[in-house]
């Protein structure tokens, strides 16, 4: 079974997939609530098969830092713009 990711805004929660983007609460677009979340992505993403980044209205500083890392690291990211 594939392991799959989904990067991007949590504008656009809710997302109806296992692992998506979600506010923390008080923190949402805070250098401080990306580090939080960094901790549950970035494992996820060194697990993926497969990392979609949702980006409908253009790419956010830190969806361009989760694709960032997900590629250093030698994923293939797949854009999805809808």
């Amino acid at each position: 079974m594939p392991k799959i990711v989904f990067l991007g805004s949590c504008r656009f929660e809710p997302y109806e997939i296992l692992a998506v983007p979600s506010s923390i609460k008080g923190l949402h677009s805070t250098e401080k609530g990306y580090q939080i979340a960094c901790k549950k992505f970035y494992s996820a993403i060194r697990k993926a098969d497969l990392i979609f980044a949702y980006i409908p209205d253009g790419i956010g500083i830190h969806t361009q830092r989760d694709i960032d890392y997900a590629k250093s690291i030698g994923k293939e990211v797949i854009y999805v713009k809808d």
